[in-house]
Order: C-alpha cells, then sequence, then structure tokens
C-alpha cells in the first residue's frame, strides 16, 4: 500500500506547474546532486566530490543532496543539504519545512545518482525547482524525470563512474 501511494504522489507531483526543459550542461548555472550516502563506497563518494569540484571550476554552483537513512549519521559533505530519518515521515518523504527548503533552490539541473529502491530520491526530484531532472530508469517513475540513463549489467564498484559519464555525456548533448 505505501509503495503504491507512493508511486501515485510522485506521478502527481511530475504534474506541478513549474516549466520543465531541457538545459544542456554548459549553460547550468546551479546543478544539484542527489546522492545516497547508505548505497555508496566511499571510492563513489570521492567520485562524485570530484566530479562536483570539476563543475565547479567550470563556474557551476553545486548543491550535494545527501541522503543517510542511519537515525545518527553525520553528514559526509560539508556543506550539503542533509537529510537523514529525523528529517523525513513515514512514507520516507523529507518532513515539510525541508520541502519548503528544496524548492527554494532554483536549480538548472538535478541529477540523481541514488539507484536504490528507496523514494525518498525520486520524490525529492519530483519535488524540486529543477528545469532538467536526470536519473536512472526506474519502471512506473518516468514522471521524476526529462533524462533518464539504464544502467547495464556493471558490478556495483563501475556503477557510479558509469553514472556520472552517462549524465555528463547526455547532458552535453542537449541541443544548445
Amino acid at each position: 500500500m505505501k509503495e503504491r501511494y507512493s508511486k501515485k504522489r510522485i506521478e502527481d507531483l511530475g504534474r506541478v506547474p513549474f516549466k520543465r526543459d531541457f538545459v544542456d550542461l554548459e549553460s547550468a548555472r546551479n546543478i544539484g546532486i542527489i546522492l545516497n550516502t547508505n548505497e555508496s563506497s566511499s571510492e563513489d563518494l570521492a567520485l562524485i566530490k570530484s566530479y562536483a569540484d570539476t563543475l565547479k571550476k567550470r563556474g557551476k554552483k553545486i548543491l550535494i543532496i545527501e541522503l543517510n537513512f542511519d537515525k545518527k549519521s553525520t553528514p559526509t559533505f560539508s556543506s550539503a543539504l542533509f537529510i537523514n530519518p529525523n528529517k523525513l515521515n513515514w512514507y520516507d518523504y523529507p518532513i515539510p519545512s525541508l520541502e519548503k527548503e528544496i524548492q527554494e533552490y532554483d536549480l538548472d539541473i538535478l541529477m540523481n545518482f541514488d539507484s536504490s529502491i528507496r523514494l525518498t530520491s525520486k520524490y525529492v526530484c519530483s519535488i524540486a525547482k529543477a528545469r532538467t531532472r536526470t536519473g536512472v530508469h526506474a519502471e512506473g517513475f518516468e514522471s521524476c524525470y526529462e533524462l533518464m540513463i539504464a544502467l547495464s549489467n556493471e558490478e556495483p564498484e563501475t556503477q557510479m563512474k558509469s553514472m556520472i559519464k552517462e549524465f555528463d555525456y547526455f547532458l552535453n548533448m542537449i541541443d544548445k
């Protein structure tokens, strides 16, 4: 029941009046990155940090939205918007004050690097004020994204590198 409600809620959020569009990586100024630190290895976190640093060097403002589902967790990234169980309701959705904070960010691109089965990152993508949202293809959640990639049958230790490479490649190919 929780999953059915969640899918329906996320689908309904896809119909928000905020203008969605395809923004290429070169013209984007504000970029958000969602990651689940519970599902990420230390190598994955290093790859994300390196990718975020590369984007910053290109003049982009970066917002990292860090998800961690351990009750006594602490942020991995110092300047991240940190979401842990204390900031989630029983659906694993952000509490209203955090939802409002997420919606205050005006992002050109939001990249979801969380490929887990948890719905929190998909919900965040649905409520975020981002013109282009990218993520890993998940059946039934097409309304969350403007651009989706399919992960091949790769080893888990190479999935993050593949996601970064594919998001970067396709976001650079968008017609300007």
